[in-house]
């Protein structure tokens, strides 16, 4: 798991490995960094969930610098939380998140035309029903979505599958002839949205943060199965299992292949990163073994229809490294979080892996002093 991943990087410091880039098909690490927020803005969670599930992209950026007479470049993503989001844009955030297909009625619009970014995407939500456009008969693509538009479309996209309660919660500037009434006050009663006091202000225009955090809300709402709760820990303890014999193999090939079918986003990123990493084993000037020395357990804490988070404790591992450069013995705790996602075929993968501790600079230090005696 990450645990063994973020030790090897770590002999990075001594010149023991060197990292391959990522697959060609999948992004590299550094379009999952956010560079425009922190873990203290509001939306924060939620953005960084749809960033590592692929849902959104973000704006890639490069920063170039010069530090010690040599140049750099730092490659990073912006979500800009406060811009104000388009009914096109919103359409294809809420198509990619709940990985929906094309029914078989999808309706046309004059002003969605082949060929444009949102043309797919505006076809696959007309034939979920998610959308019907305005009273001219056209959508509208590049206007910015309001309040009570955005409320509308949540509700159709999941009143199916989120457990909306019978009591509604209104608000004095949604009446009842209103076309949003009853999505409003149903998806108020659940906390999917939110309003101010006793108004809803269903006219003002949403922002990105807004836009991606609600439908955040609403896919921790859904109702997931027993037999999901079962895939997902069949998934992690796969994960685990394979990653460590495979690992000790050294067997590259074969850890690409259980990486694609166990992870997605950045956790498929993370890991296939690493690879350089057993690449190079079988040059290293020494023995390497790393080897379980505990029972762990898996514990499904939270499963939805198509998110879902397992705990894993007490999965510990001896690594030991003898070589004439370094020599060291210690235990890895990667204990942690496992987050995943159901994608568009049915199947669970990891998107994100969080140890309960960061150990990088345990490890580090530890690795450190062992070198600094041989």
């Amino acid at each position: 798991m990450k645990g063994i991943r973020i030790l090897l990087a770590l002999c990075l410091v001594f010149g023991l490995f060197a990292v391959s880039p990522a697959s060609a098909a999948v992004k590299p690490t550094e379009r999952y960094w956010i560079g425009d927020i922190g873990p203290d803005h509001r939306f924060y969670d939620s953005i960084e969930r749809f960033i590592n599930m692929d849902i959104i992209d973000g704006y890639v950026e490069t920063e170039v610098y010069e530090e010690d007479g040599e140049v750099y470049e730092d490659t990073y993503v912006t979500v800009r939380p406060d811009e104000k989001v388009t009914r096109a844009q919103f359409t294809k955030i809420l198509v990619n998140a709940l990985s929906l297909q094309e029914e078989a009625t999808a309706k046309t619009f004059p002003d969605v035309k082949q060929g444009k970014w949102y043309y797919d995407y505006v076809r696959i939500a007309s034939s979920q029903g998610i959308i019907t456009g305005h009273n001219d008969g056209k959508f509208h693509p590049d206007d910015n979505i309001t309040r009570d538009q955005m409320a509308v479309m949540i509700y159709r996209a999941f009143k199916n599958t989120v457990p909306l309660q019978e009591t509604m919660k209104t608000f004095k500037d949604v009446p009842a002839s209103s076309f949003a009434y009853e999505a409003i006050a149903k998806l108020a009663a659940t906390g999917i949205v939110q309003g101010y006091g006793d108004t809803f202000k269903p006219h003002n225009l949403s922002t990105r943060g807004q836009a991606i955090t609600l439908i955040d809300r609403a896919m921790n709402q859904e109702t997931g199965t027993s037999e999901d709760g079962q895939a997902v820990t069949a998934v992690v303890d796969r994960n685990i299992q394979e990653e460590l014999r495979l690992t000790q193999e050294a067997n590259t090939p074969a850890l690409e292949a259980l990486y694609h079918e166990t992870a997605t986003g950045y956790h498929l990123s993370y890991s296939l990163e690493s690879l350089g990493i057993e690449e190079d084993m079988e040059e290293l000037d020494g023995d390497l073994s790393i080897e379980s020395i505990s029972d762990y357990s898996l514990h499904a804490v939270a499963v939805n229809k198509r998110l879902a988070e397992v705990r894993v404790d007490n999965l510990k591992y001896k690594v030991s490294l003898t070589s004439p450069d370094l020599s060291f013995s210690i235990t890895v705790d990667a204990s942690g979080t496992a987050y995943l996602k159901k994608d568009a075929d049915g199947k669970w993968k990891i998107y994100n892996l969080v140890l309960d501790e960061d150990l990088e600079d345990e490890w580090q230090e530890e690795i450190s002093t062992a070198a600094n005696e041989s």
